[in-house]
C-alpha cells in the first residue's frame, strides 16, 4: 500500500539538546509549554507514523522521570521468574481472582493483559499496582463465554495484551460488554471457536499473524535518533485518522518493558480496518483536545492496593485511568512526626495514564 513507502518517524524539533540524557534534566525548558508539539511541561509528541490504517504517534519525556524509585516488575517478567502465581478464588468467581506476588518489588498490571487456563481464559480488570510480598483478589473479566470446566486453577500469562476497544471494555464498562467485544473480534479474526475464548487472537500477535505490520512499524522506530527513542514513554493511536487511545508512561524504563505488548495490541486493533484514502494523522492540539476532555470529567476511584492510587474519569469523547504509585515511606524521624506526622509521606507520583476513546 502507498503507507508502507511513505512511513516516517522523523521527530519534531524540540527544545532541549538531543544529547541531554533524562535523568540530568532537572526541569522542562521553560520554552516546552509553548512547543506547538509538546503534551505538557512533562511530554511532547513526535512526528506520526502510519501503517495501513493505524498511525502511532511516540511521545517523548522532557523533564524527569515522575518514577524515579520504579524497581516496578510487571506481569510477563514475574511470571517467567515464578514471583507471581495468579489462581481461582476458592471455588471460583468468574470476576475476581488471587493474585499471589512473592517478588520483593511491586507488580504493574495493565488492564486487558491477557491470562490463561483456570475455570475460564481471564483479563486484568483494572490497572494497578499489587505490592511486593502480597496476596490478594484482583477484578478480572471473563474472554472466554463457554468454558467453566479445568484440570488445573492456575493461570499463565497470553504474552499478550488485548486490543483497544476490549481494553476500553476492561477499564470502563462490564462483563456483557467484554464478552460482546470478545465475540465481535473473533468474528472479525476469523477466531470463532466453541467456547468463544479470545486466546486465539492473543496467539495472533506473536505467532507471525501481524509480523508485516509489526515490522513496518519497528522500521519507522529504528530511524528515530537514539535520544528520542531513550525518552519515549509512550503513544497516541489513531485508528483512519480518529484518536482511539493514548498510554503514557511516568517513566521511559517501565514504558520499555511493555512497549511491544502494547504495539501488538494496536495492530490487532487495526489489522480488521481498511485503510481510508488520505488519512490524515491529528494533531498534537487534537491529541490535548481529546485527552482534556477526560481531564476535566469528576475522578472516582478505580482500584487502589497497598502500592497504588487509582482513578478513573468519563469523559463526553474519552475516558481516562490513572494510577499513582505509593512509594516506600521513607524513615520518619522524631522532628518529622512532631512537626507533620503526614510530611513523611511523599506523594504518589503517576505511573501510568490511558485515555481511550468512547
Amino acid at each position: 500500500m502507498r503507507h508502507a513507502a511513505g512511513l516516517y518517524a522523523l521527530s519534531f524539533a524540540l527544545s532541549f539538546a538531543a544529547t541531554t540524557a533524562l535523568a540530568d534534566t532537572p526541569k522542562a525548558p521553560p520554552q516546552a509549554a509553548r512547543d506547538p508539539a509538546a503534551l505538557s511541561d512533562k511530554t511532547a509528541l513526535l512526528a506520526p507514523i502510519q501503517v495501513d490504517s493505524l498511525t502511532l504517534t511516540p511521545i517523548v519525556a522532557i523533564a524527569a522521570a515522575d518514577v524515579t524509585d520504579d524497581q516496578l516488575l510487571v506481569l510477563d517478567e514475574a511470571m517467567a521468574a515464578r514471583q507471581v502465581k495468579i489462581r481461582e478464588v476458592s471455588e471460583g468467581s468468574v470476576n475476581s481472582l488471587t493474585f499471589v506476588n512473592s517478588a520483593p518489588h511491586p507488580v504493574f498490571v495493565l488492564a486487558g493483559e491477557v491470562i490463561i487456563g483456570g475455570k475460564q481464559d481471564r483479563i486484568i480488570g483494572r490497572n494497578t499496582v499489587i505490592p511486593a510480598n502480597t496476596t490478594q483478589e484482583v477484578p478480572v473479566y471473563c474472554v472466554e463465554h463457554g468454558r467453566w470446566t479445568g484440570e488445573t486453577k492456575e493461570f499463565t500469562t497470553a504474552r499478550a495484551l488485548a486490543h483497544g476497544r476490549l481494553r476500553g471494555q476492561a477499564s470502563y464498562a462490564a462483563q456483557r460488554e467484554v464478552w460482546s467485544e470478545v465475540a465481535a473480534k473473533n468474528v472479525a479474526r476469523k477466531t470463532t471457536n466453541d467456547s468463544d475464548t479470545y486466546r486465539r487472537v492473543a496467539q495472533q500477535q506473536s505467532d507471525g499473524t501481524l509480523a508485516a505490520m509489526e515490522n513496518k512499524v519497528n522500521a519507522a522506530l529504528g530511524g528515530l535518533p537514539a535520544a528520542d527513542r531513550a525518552r519515549m514513554v509512550g503513544y497516541a493511536v489513531s485508528l483512519n485518522g480518529a484518536i482511539a487511545t493514548v498510554d503514557l508512561f511516568g517513566s521511559p524504563a517501565l514504558f520499555k518493558k511493555l512497549e511491544t505488548k502494547l504495539v501488538r495490541s494496536y495492530l490487532t486493533e487495526a489489522v480488521d480496518l481498511r485503510a481510508r484514502a488520505n488519512i490524515k494523522p491529528p494533531s498534537p492540539a487534537e491529541v490535548k483536545t481529546f485527552m482534556a476532555d477526560a481531564d476535566k470529567a469528576a475522578e472516582k476511584k478505580s482500584y487502589d492496593t497497598g502500592a497504588a492510587e487509582t482513578l478513573v474519569n468519563t469523559g463526553e469523547r474519552a475516558y481516562k485511568a490513572k494510577v499513582g504509585y505509593k512509594l516506600r515511606k521513607p524513615a520518619a524521624t522524631a522532628d518529622d512526626a512532631r512537626a507533620d506526622p503526614a510530611a513523611a509521606t511523599p506523594p504518589a507520583p503517576t505511573v501510568y495514564e490511558n485515555y481511550q476513546a468512547r
